[in-house]
């Protein structure tokens, strides 16, 4: 009793490190990023990859198969809880046809058949709910695995749609790389064209070459990147890398969803993670109650009733019914300490348990509060570059006007050059911040902005799981 009145005390403690930021009342509940939250972005794309995902991706099929599993052995534990049914037909012969101690008084040596046909039953008295706390164990661990699974396809989606915002990334840093080559390149000809004239230095046009042969790398380095990314896309999704193509080019055709922060503290429950562990801490509660139920004796039960006969065609007379039952109390003597060492392991597998649970609503908290904080300043940054890189290009315009009129010197413009390809690269990089920071927030609130869960995430261990054990 007291082991689990100090782990209850303990998710106690835990449920009060829920901060107030946490605890207000959301604006919309209902509203917000809807179950398939991913379709907030406005992308079908996006849409179409994330369905593969979930329907392709070998570790989820892992931890459906899990699921199965864990179900089947709550089965097979309820089962045990239940009385076995045995039908027994036999035939048995006897020799001496007297019985056993006749053959040598000159009793009959020729065999004897048995026929006998019935039904055996065995009970065992479910004492102290050990075989219900066994099988409610099961089912909480088989509630484990499912918030297991659903943690997955949270964290599954979340990467999945992070994976693809930077492949959007890439293609679009590629095509503003190569426009700005491409500049870079028409500008080299036209030095080349004023060196041979006589207005422009070899040093200009050396230069020059410099920035469109670094420009050149840079965009194979940005190609080599998206094709690696790509693939790792190709990965999460079940297919191999040829299977994947990306088409969209630019962050600015994906809508930015609208998460509002004023969230009820409840909604973190609705994380799988927590859910999970706190399924996990159930079900070894309940283990504990039934290994203390297990020092306390058993009563098993058994009954049998039949037909039996020395002649096959007597054995459905009425005097060929036999009835046969039995009662018995079992309490182990001796056992070498193995129950109460049961007891032992359970009791550290709560502390376990709940030390895991523990950590898991603190890095949920965490979680949280990082992306709420990322959210924030990403949008800040990308304002604030989205404006950089068009007043970069509006100088940059004005610079080579000035500089074909011969008021900008050539050093001027090449610094321009390397700000705009700096600045505008800095912007596409800080909007994939934004996109996948909105996802990160999604994630921890548990993939969904929902109404509230129920009070009870999972099933509390009722008063017998403490009981008088």
């Amino acid at each position: 009793m007291g082991d689990l009145q100090d782990i209850d005390n303990g998710r106690n403690e835990i449920a009060s490190w829920f901060p107030e930021r946490f605890a207000a009342t959301a604006t919309d509940p209902g509203g917000g990023v809807e179950y398939f939250w991913w379709h907030t972005f406005s992308s079908r794309e996006l849409n179409s990859v994330v369905h593969t995902a979930l329907e392709g991706n070998y570790d989820l099929q892992s931890a459906l198969a899990r699921l199965q599993q864990a179900r089947t052995q709550v089965l097979i534990d309820n089962s045990q809880r239940l009385p076995t049914v045995d039908l027994s037909p036999s035939l048995g012969i006897d020799m001496p046809g007297g019985g056993i101690g006749t053959a040598i008084d000159g009793g009959s040596q020729r065999p004897r058949q048995v026929w006998q046909a019935g039904l055996t039953v065995n009970y065992e008295v479910n004492l102290l709910g050990r075989d219900t706390f066994a099988t409610r164990a099961a089912y909480n661990r088989a509630l484990a695995s499912e918030f297991a699974r659903e943690a997955l396809v949270v964290s599954l989606v979340s990467e999945v749609a992070r994976t693809y915002f930077e492949v959007v990334a890439l293609n679009e840093r590629v095509a503003v790389a190569e426009r700005n080559l491409a500049a870079i390149t028409a500008i080299t000809q036209g030095l080349q064209v004023r060196l041979d004239r006589g207005n422009a230095t070899l040093v200009d046009v050396i230069q020059q070459r410099i920035l469109q042969n670094n420009t050149s790398a840079e965009v194979n380095a940005l190609i080599l990147q998206r094709e690696q990314v790509t693939n790792r896309l190709a990965t999460l999704l079940g297919l191999p890398p040829s299977a994947v193509s990306v088409d969209a080019m630019s962050l600015t055709e994906i809508a930015l969803p609208s998460v509002d922060p004023g969230l009820p503290s409840d909604l973190l429950c609705r994380r799988p993670d927590i859910r999970r562990a706190e399924a996990n801490l159930v079900s070894a509660q309940l283990d504990l109650s039934a290994a203390r139920a297990n020092l306390f004796p058993s009563i098993s039960l058994t009954g049998s009733t039949g037909l039996g006969s020395l002649e096959l065609a007597d054995i459905l007379s009425p005097r060929s019914i036999f009835v046969n039952s039995s009662a018995t109390l079992i309490q182990t003597v001796f056992d070498g300490g193995r129950r109460e060492a049961e007891v032992e392991l359970a009791t550290g597998r709560n502390r376990e348990l709940l030390a895991d649970y523990a950590n898991t609503v603190v890095t949920a908290l965490r979680e949280v509060e990082d992306a709420l904080t990322g959210v924030d300043l990403t949008t800040r940054q990308y304002l604030a570059l989205r404006d950089a890189s068009d007043l970069a290009q509006q100088m940059l315009d004005l610079s080579v006007s000035s500089v074909e009129r011969g008021g900008l010197d050539y050093f001027q413009l090449l610094e321009i050059q390397r700000t705009v390809l700096q600045t505008q690269d800095r912007e596409i990089v800080a909007r994939l911040g934004q996109l996948q920071a909105s996802v990160d927030l999604v994630k921890a609130l548990g993939g969904t902005l929902a109404a509230a869960p129920p009070e009870d995430c999972v099933e509390d261990p009722s008063s017998n799981a403490q009981g008088e054990l």
